[in-house]
């Protein structure tokens, strides 16, 4: 399983955003790769990721508006 490092950027930095998606694009490789090794096809895997993501956005749209602070304080 990937390791995710901590960010190197505040969540003001511009560069957080290139280093977070460098992070998740690594750790999305990572599950498609054990899914698939697991004997599920890659194509079920990538659509099925991509709804778990749409449904988490959607989740995230209707909590309560909240003060966003980096758990790391970065």
């Amino acid at each position: 399983m990937t390791n995710i490092r901590s960010p190197k950027y505040s969540a003001e930095d511009m560069g957080r955003s290139r280093e977070c998606e460098a992070v998740c694009n690594v750790a999305v490789t990572d599950v498609v790769r054990r899914a698939v090794a697991a004997g599920w096809r890659e194509e079920e895997i990538a659509l099925h990721l991509a709804d778990a993501a749409d449904n988490y956005v959607m989740y995230l749209a209707t909590k309560p508006k909240r003060r966003l602070v980096a758990a790391n304080s970065n």
